[in-house]
């Protein structure tokens, strides 16, 4: 296993990462998840990012580029490099530099736009022709001198006029150093001429990935589940990595912010797919890294597939849960004191999926199919997983259970402001309209105060935090199922 320095992210950091590796083929690539980067629009096929600020996503790039030098002084244009690149954290330097140094550099990402065309050309010569009333007039050329108000030109006999209609505007060329992609320029001197290899480094956004899982529920009274995983990689950054060496770095890198940046326009996509396989290749710093065993086309603007473990079987347990209430105490503020404070009537029943899994989750979106009584592949559910350590237990939220539903109803309430305590009393019902019994998990939050004791229950409870406690209600076929509970609060000091 080959491993890379902690993602720290300084120049000299990025230096001695580039350093330390010694790759195959001419791009190695560093991404980092979605998840801690603000990359999940990446992800979408069609997006107008117009109206947004940054673009998000993480990756550091090395680029090696051999070019032939003259003798003395080189302007190196270096073009196909990412649009979101970081020139602060950019490192260039010779694999063999021998007798040549880099003195400058400089990253140019002028947009190319009709303004900033017009802004270049003005002193040169324009063609202008067609206008609204008459799209076949006959063109008008001569010296670009201003755009201010309209397209102001000198003819060739001396005259001047300025032209605010117009069909198209038609200049000789390109002017020099703009063009449709941006560019590195370094300033070389070499005392000898002769081909050399230039190595870049450099933090982009634009480059993100995230995981998708898909798991297979099977049949059967027991809970069987069987487990897939996969990489999906979106390359918005503006440039192409043919043949690419990748690492997925899973972890939350901390990040100063930056300045921010036009995001471009992203079109329709196809993702691609194939078997290319990413295996898990140990830590970096204090975050994941799985490498990818076979070099990558990652084309920009697109969505690439790679699997990162195969079909795993694990047991689960299947659970539903009626929590009528996300209400929580907050010891910041009084006692809650008014009556009707919290949720009642009839509420849905979430089905849930729990398991765990002797491996590392990535952050990602989970996916839960079903065989039907025919056979046939049935959509039960996905949850969002945040990133996962080994053996960690994994609690899925499918969806609301047609066949159950739960009621909250207060039956009692008083209050002794004297002596500074409130007592309530709940009776929670669940209806189950299946042909099968259900266990079901009844949440409640003890949200009026953060001291409490709960003084009768018809039904065991456990204590799961400082505000939570959980009771278990088994719900029996074409039947209902009924818990109470009394609560008191108390209070020290006197509140208004």
């Amino acid at each position: 296993m080959r491993r890379t320095t902690p993602a720290v992210f300084l120049l000299a950091g990025i230096a001695a990462m580039a350093a330390a590796q010694t790759p195959s083929s001419r791009y190695a690539l560093s991404i980092y998840s979605a998840q801690a980067n603000n990359g999940d629009s990446l992800f979408e096929t069609v997006a107008d990012a117009s109206s947004a600020d940054s673009i998000g996503g993480y990756a550091v790039v090395r680029d090696r580029r051999q070019f032939n030098f003259n003798p003395g002084s080189n302007a190196i244009e270096v073009r196909e490099v990412a649009r979101w690149l970081d020139p602060s954290a950019l490192s260039a330097r010779f694999v063999d530099p021998g007798d040549a140094t880099i003195v400058s550099q400089r990253f140019d990402d002028q947009t190319l736009s009709f303004d900033t065309l017009v802004q270049r050309q003005i002193g040169h010569p324009v063609e202008i022709a067609g206008n609204s009333a008459n799209p076949g007039a006959a063109p008008i050329s001569g010296t670009l001198l201003s755009s201010n108000g309209g397209l102001t030109v000198q003819l060739a006999d001396g005259r001047v006029t300025t032209v605010t209609d117009y069909g198209r505007v038609t200049f000789p060329d390109l002017p020099k150093g703009m063009s449709a992609t941006p560019a590195l320029r370094l300033d070389v001197n070499a005392k000898q001429g002769g081909p050399r290899s230039i190595e870049l480094v450099y933090p982009t956004r634009g480059l993100a990935w995230r995981a998708e899982y898909s798991g297979w529920i099977g049949s059967g009274s027991d809970c069987k589940l069987t487990l897939s995983g996969w990489a999906l990689i979106a390359n918005r950054s503006g440039a192409s990595y043919r043949g690419a060496q990748i690492k997925l770095i899973a972890g939350s890198p901390n990040h100063v912010g930056s300045a921010s940046a036009p995001r471009p326009k992203m079109a329709m996509l196809n993702a691609q797919g194939g078997r290319v396989g990413a295996a898990e290749s140990g830590d970096v710093g204090d975050y994941h890294e799985y490498t990818i065993d076979t070099p990558l086309d990652l084309v920009d603007n697109s969505l690439q597939r790679v699997a990162l473990f195969p079909d795993t079987p694990i047991v689960c347990q299947r659970q539903y849960l009626f929590e009528a209430t996300h209400f929580r105490a907050n010891p910041g503020m009084a006692p809650i004191t008014e009556r009707s404070f919290g949720a009642s009537g009839t509420q849905p029943v979430r089905s849930t999926l729990a398991f765990r899994i002797d491996r590392v989750l990535p952050a990602g979106r989970v996916r839960m199919l079903q065989s039907a009584n025919d056979g046939a592949p049935e959509f039960v559910g996905e949850d969002q997983i945040g990133h996962t350590p080994k053996n960690e237990p994994v609690a899925l939220q499918l969806g609301d259970a047609f066949d159950l539903r739960g009621e909250r109803r207060q039956t009692d309430f008083s209050i002794d402001r004297n002596q500074r305590n409130l007592s309530e009393t709940f009776a929670l019902r669940v209806g189950n309209a299946g042909n099968a019994a259900r266990s079901v998990v009844v949440r409640e939050h003890l949200y009026r105060w953060t001291q409490w004791n709960i003084t009768q229950a018809s039904t065991k409870y456990e204590k799961k935090n400082s505000d939570t406690v959980e009771f278990k209600l088994d719900v029996p076929a074409n039947g209902e199922a009924t818990l109470t509970y009394a609560v008191q609060y108390q209070w020290t000091e006197s509140f208004k």
